[in-house]
């Protein structure tokens, strides 16, 4: 029987980092979205709109960077 000694596994890191940049893509998707609806006009409540919009952006982001800091390993 052989022992795996010293090996690391590549698909955890290749998924997190995979990870990391989708929720990262989908902030900027979202800021995007804010801005654009709020210089078009389209709503007619603009602060609820950019509060939303400023944190589902700051959550995903921080989420986005979660997956980053785990890319390591663990």
């Amino acid at each position: 029987m052989k022992r795996k000694t010293g090996q690391v596994s590549v698909t955890p890191i290749i998924i997190n980092e995979k990870l990391g940049d989708f929720f990262i893509d989908i902030a900027k998707l979202v800021f995007a979205g804010v801005v654009l609806s709020t210089l078009l006009d389209i709503t007619s409540d603009k602060l609820l709109v950019l509060l939303l919009g400023i944190g589902a952006t700051i959550g995903l982001m921080l989420l986005g960077f979660k997956f980053y800091k785990n890319k390591g390993g663990k």
